[in-house]
Order: C-alpha cells, then structure tokens, then sequence
C-alpha cells in the first residue's frame, strides 16, 4: 500500500487508507451520534463562511468540521454553504467534553 500523508487539516484525517486486493480507498469513518444539547445554538452563515472556518471558531480546531455536518444533514463531506442560511452549532462543552469521552470508552484511539 502506498504511503499517504495529509495535513493536520485535512477532511481526511479521521479516516484510514485501504486496499482490497489491490485496489486502494478511504475507509468510512465512524462518527458518534450526536444528541441535542440544550446549549446548541443556531448560527447564521455569512460570506465566506466555510465549515472549517466555523469548526476552528467554534470547536478550535477544523478537524471537527464533521460535527456541524452531520448536526445539519449534510452530504459528508460537505461542498460548500450558503449565506443567509441558518444551522445548528452543536455544544461546544459537549463536543469537546462529552463527546470526546464518549470515544475514550469505547477504546478510540484516534480523536474520531
């Protein structure tokens, strides 16, 4: 298998390279449930708004673009958001609390 590398910030940083019979692919990641919190709030996106700069703003790192994404029903991953539109930033206590523990336990060794 050819050795990958990407940036720390990389969408593909969750996922780990594959190769069935030869042929190579990203493994699907396994992203845990979110659960409402009550303190999400809904936040509307501006230009040039994009779900990694929302990640890095919110969460401090833009690895964590995915928690915004499946918070929202978005395609994974997701191509772009249009201003005006309003979504759903889930818990920063729970996601970097909560949510991180959850992984803990079940014997992630990756941050997701």
């Amino acid at each position: 298998m050819a050795a990958f590398r990407f940036g720390k910030t990389s969408r593909l940083s969750f996922s780990e390279p594959l190769s069935i019979d030869g042929i190579e692919f990203w493994d699907r990641v396994e992203f845990p449930t979110l659960i409402d919190q009550p303190d999400d709030f809904f936040y509307d996106v501006q230009e040039p708004d994009t779900i990694e700069i929302l990640a890095h703003r919110f969460y401090g790192d833009v690895r964590l673009w995915w928690v915004i994404a499946i918070a929202n029903d978005m395609e994974l991953p997701p191509f772009g958001m249009n201003a005006g539109t309003t979504i759903q930033i889930p818990s920063t206590r729970f996601v970097l609390g909560e949510l991180f523990l959850q992984s803990k336990r079940r014997g992630n060794t990756r941050r997701f």
